[in-house]
């Protein structure tokens, strides 16, 4: 399936704003939060939907109990270069 470009942007300013989100409120290692619990105002729950399992691909975002999820501690370094890239 192709994603078109425009679905692509948002996708990549959900995902820094999640992971910038997380940081804030120390959302790292055994400290989670419930995946439909994140809402993301003004985008639809699609594209928070793939903005997150990309993160899970990345290995930025980690679960737990198979619908929680937070910060891999182990990412900390990577996660603060991907978002002073953007």
């Amino acid at each position: 399936m192709v994603i078109p470009q425009m679905q692509k942007e948002k996708i990549e300013i959900v995902k820094r704003h999640i992971l910038r989100r997380f940081l804030n409120k120390t959302m790292v290692g055994m400290n989670y939060v419930n995946r439909q619990d994140i809402i993301v105002k003004k985008i639809g729950g699609d594209i928070v939907r793939k903005a997150i399992d990309e993160l899970i691909k990345q290995g930025f975002l980690e679960t737990h109990h198979k619908e929680c999820i937070s910060i891999n501690p182990r990412m900390l370094k990577a996660i603060g270069e991907y978002l002073e890239r953007g």
